[in-house]
């Protein structure tokens, strides 16, 4: 283990083991001072001015308030009066805040105490303790006491004290108000832009074509859709307020300081726009670091996406080890490329703040000689003043500081969401698309050449012409081209040469959307999603009356298997159908096809799955269909597309024979009879 991850983890261990409770040793010691007065209240200031970690207590008793620290011999306690508390002072910042109590004024404050957030909800109960007194004192020397000396009328001070009593009192309600009112209002306005992002986004990739899908992993895009628009929610609801207050307070502040002492203002206003471009350059620095994380973090989701459909498979395999150790390898990348960023930033951040408290020594070096009579009178009172808003000037720098890296994270997260929005469909529509109503079937390739890569060709020069009604079966050697050529009819991707028409009309000049409505697929590899078998079926049209969804599952050969389900048709499948066989997942695949009632009909090895009577009656079902309607067919199983109309023979992306069944066995040492006369034999 390196000597820094050593320091990240001291670190870590000290923040977490923090003590939770006043010292039993120190609470003896304070109440000793106190003449036996309890602690009524306490809180841990766990940071020092330098925001190192550290131990120091504030107690609060009925008269008096005691701050203690630790030495290396015990503890350090001053103890003091709260009557002559004229003032509680609270500077909030993203990671460090600061309490400041004030006396008479012209001193110097009498306790200056800083702390994490873990703490601050103890700070704010002892600060809401501190300032009624305070005003209450001022009810007494200024109301009360002059009441009594006859000087104030009882009934002028009994309006007076109800007043300031009511204004305090409404002072607090409307701070809280407000604060409850800005997080509610920016929580559900960074829930709503997240929304419409989500939405947006994952409606944009449902309309990209499947080359984009080629290239993206599953685990990437979920990513997207998830983490990423959830980070850019928390920025939006929190950061983006955090910033302008931030910046508007230090705008403010730096007024203050410049109209209280122009000299002075000057030190601590002229270093703020470099500690701004410092933290801009590094900010870019954390981004790349972001954006490499964030991609391997996509990874570890890629494993999940990968072996958890695939989790009978591991399992058969007795691979869960492996699999295992994949997961970790990923995993460590993951944690090694964020300790990175820890390293960067907790190197970055203290020396960022050793500059800016640098220029409170400043302004006591140059206000030191004026205190003492060298150079220009600076009134103790004024600088005294100007101590106390250095202070308050100090935390929004810290908050702007600290919330570049939650601005990284969202700079990230959009970057990796508008790289897919950027993204522009491949197949789109041309500016004024033609929809052919109706549909006939007639399909149509002139020469037509693709690669998928758009180098290597898959189809070299392919023609046919088909009329509607015919039934085509696509033959051939696996990876010849066949079905690209489905995926083609179906425009799942754009020609590279040559033209394919559809009723005579260029498929690319076609309205996409009402073009694949009058499209049916049966894959080879059937897909149903986590649903009822009747959502299933009806998946392509929602609304169809259950009597129609019967008769195509009767077509389909599925109506006596559903309904022997255990309930029915209403049956959940669970995700991708596991809970069905395989032929059973076919045949409500085949279902859903015969539902959807197309003028095309793809079929992709759609019988492969199936046992010989439920074929054969499948393919009386199909012969049915197929009338007024085009039917492309791949199948690798010969036998059963001798009833096709034609066969078209796919070899190395070249159509090669076609014909019918009789026709291609007819022809001596043929491509069709060679394959036909090899599956004899081995049947």
């Amino acid at each position: 283990m390196s000597t820094q991850q050593q320091l990240d983890d001291s670190l870590i261990a000290r923040y977490t083991s923090q003590p939770t409770r006043l010292p039993a040793e120190l609470r003896r010691q304070i109440e000793h001072a106190w003449h036996g007065a309890p602690v009524q209240l306490y809180a841990l200031a766990d940071l020092d001015q330098g925001l190192r970690l550290s131990e120091a207590w504030l107690a609060l008793g009925p008269r008096h308030i005691a701050v203690a620290k630790r030495e290396s011999d015990g503890w350090d306690v001053r103890s003091f009066e709260r009557s002559r508390i004229e003032a509680v002072r609270e500077a909030p910042g993203l990671s460090a805040n600061t309490l400041t109590i004030l006396g008479t004024p012209g001193e110097p404050a009498l306790a200056l105490l800083r702390y994490t957030h873990r703490q601050r909800r103890a700070f704010e109960n002892i600060r809401f303790v501190l300032e009624p007194p305070y005003l209450a004192r001022h009810l007494i020397d200024r109301v009360v006491r002059p009441a009594q000396a006859g000087t104030l009328s009882l009934a002028r001070a009994g309006t007076i004290a109800w007043l300031a009593v009511a204004a305090m009192a409404a002072v607090y309600l409307i701070r809280q108000s407000a604060a409850h009112v800005r997080l509610r209002l920016m929580s559900i306005l960074g829930e709503w832009v997240a929304r419409d992002l989500r939405a947006e986004l994952y409606e944009h990739i449902q309309h990209l074509s499947l080359a984009f899908f080629s290239r993206k992993r599953t685990g990437s895009l979920i990513t997207r859709v998830s983490a990423d628009t959830d980070r850019l929610w928390d920025f939006l609801a929190f950061g983006v307020v955090d910033v302008s207050l931030s910046l508007v307070m230090l705008a403010g502040l730096g007024a203050v300081l410049l109209t209280l002492d122009w000299r002075l203002g000057l030190v601590m206003t002229l270093p703020v726009p470099l500690f701004c471009w410092l933290i801009y350059r590094h900010s870019e620095d954390i981004t790349r670091l972001f954006i490499r994380a964030w991609r391997k973090w996509s990874r570890v989701t890629d494993v999940l996406s990968d072996t958890i459909p695939g989790i009978r498979v591991v399992k058969a395999f007795n691979q869960e080890r492996r699999e295992i150790g994949r997961f970790g390898e990923r995993n460590q990348d993951v944690t090694a490329e964020f300790n990175r960023i820890h390293r960067s930033w907790t190197t970055f951040w203290p020396l960022l703040m050793l500059g800016v408290h640098t220029m409170t020594v400043a302004v006591w070096v140059f206000a030191v000689p004026r205190l003492l009579g060298n150079g220009a009178q600076l009134p103790v009172g004024t600088f005294v003043s100007f101590l106390l808003y250095t202070t308050m000037f100090v935390g929004p720098i810290e908050v702007i500081g600290q919330m570049a890296r939650t601005i990284n994270r969202a700079t990230t997260s959009a970057h990796r969401v508008f790289e897919v929005l950027d993204t522009e469909p491949e197949i789109r529509d041309v500016a004024e698309p033609v929809r052919l109503e109706p549909v006939h079937g007639r399909i149509t390739f002139e020469h037509v050449t693709f690669g998928y890569d758009g180098v290597r060709q898959v189809l070299r020069g392919v023609s046919f012409d088909v009329v509607p009604g015919e039934l085509i079966g696509l033959v051939g050697p696996s990876g010849g081209g066949k079905t690209t050529i489905v995926n083609l009819i179906a425009r799942f991707y754009d020609v590279t040469g040559g033209t394919i028409r559809v009723d005579g009309v260029d498929l690319r000049r076609l309205e996409t959307g009402h073009y694949r409505r009058q499209i049916g697929m049966v894959l080879q590899d059937p897909y149903l999603f986590h649903g009822t078998v009747l959502e299933n079926i009806r998946y392509g049209l929602p609304e169809a009356p259950l009597s129609q969804v019967v008769v195509a599952a009767q077509a389909a050969n599925a109506h006596d298997f559903i309904t022997r389900l255990q309930h029915g048709y209403d049956t959940v499948v669970g995700e991708r159908g596991h809970t069905l066989s395989g032929g059973e997942r076919q045949r409500v695949s085949i279902a859903r096809a015969i539902l959807h009632d197309p003028r095309i009909l793809i079929l992709d090895e759609a019988t492969s799955s199936l046992d010989t009577e439920t074929e054969r009656e499948i393919q009386q079902a199909l012969e049915r269909l197929v009338a007024g309607r085009t039917v492309f067919a791949i199948a690798h199983r010969l036998s059963t597309l001798r009833k096709a109309s034609r066969l078209f023979v796919i070899e190395e992306g070249r159509l090669v024979e076609h014909g019918t069944h009789a026709e291609l066995l007819a022809v001596v040492n043929g491509k069709y009879r060679r394959l036909y006369e090899m599956q004899v034999q081995l049947a």
